[in-house]
């Protein structure tokens, strides 16, 4: 998972109109790479989404959400993103009601 605090560089900030979340360049080493995570194929590109990835021979393939492939060698630096943290949700309120028993089969309650 890529992260800031594991980012071999951490270039700036790129705002993004809402609803969406901005993300922050950076640039990672690829062996930190996972699905899921931001990727800019090129440096001045707005990030994909990597669907999946894989190191074989000396080369890295990612294949992004929308099917592209794109290739790196396998050992070194990529352009990347991570994207800013979500809103808050506030957590579910607790039930204060007691819990209800449940009564056997057969049981009257008596």
């Amino acid at each position: 998972m890529l992260t800031l605090a594991n980012a071999a560089v951490v270039l700036n900030h790129e705002p993004v109109a809402p609803p969406s979340l901005g993300y922050t360049r950076t640039m990672h080493h690829s062996s930190l790479m996972e699905p899921g995570d931001l990727w800019r194929p090129t440096p001045n590109e707005h990030p994909h989404v990597v669907r999946s990835i894989d190191h074989f021979g000396g080369q890295l393939t990612i294949v992004d959400e929308d099917g592209n492939v794109f290739h790196y060698p396998s050992d070194g630096i990529i352009a990347t993103a991570v994207a800013d943290p979500g809103p808050v949700r506030p957590l579910p309120r607790a039930s204060t009601r007691a819990p209800r028993r449940k009564r056997r089969k057969g049981s009257t309650g008596e």
